[in-house]
């Protein structure tokens, strides 16, 4: 097992160009990136429940518990996506 004694003794024999070298191997440009698909579906979702939905209080209850009911049916199978 190396030790950190080693590993320094190790970089204090290696050249500039050494070093540049082992640099380049090792370090990578990790640029990070966000999937943002499963928010966006999300949001459409619900974006569609409330543009269709309809209001509670100038509806009768039937109605809105029908209406309700089928536009949650139809968000959860994904229809207008």
């Amino acid at each position: 097992m190396t030790t950190i004694r080693d590993i320094q003794s190790i970089i204090e024999s290696m050249t500039p160009e050494q070093i540049k070298a082992v640099l380049e191997t090792t370090t990578k440009s990790n640029r990070i990136t966000v999937d943002s698909r499963h928010k966006a579906k999300r949001i459409a979702k619900t974006e569609l429940y409330f543009k269709c939905a309809p209001l509670p209080y100038r509806s009768p209850y039937e109605e809105y518990k029908d209406h309700s009911e089928s536009i949650r049916q139809q968000v959860l199978s994904g229809v207008d996506l």
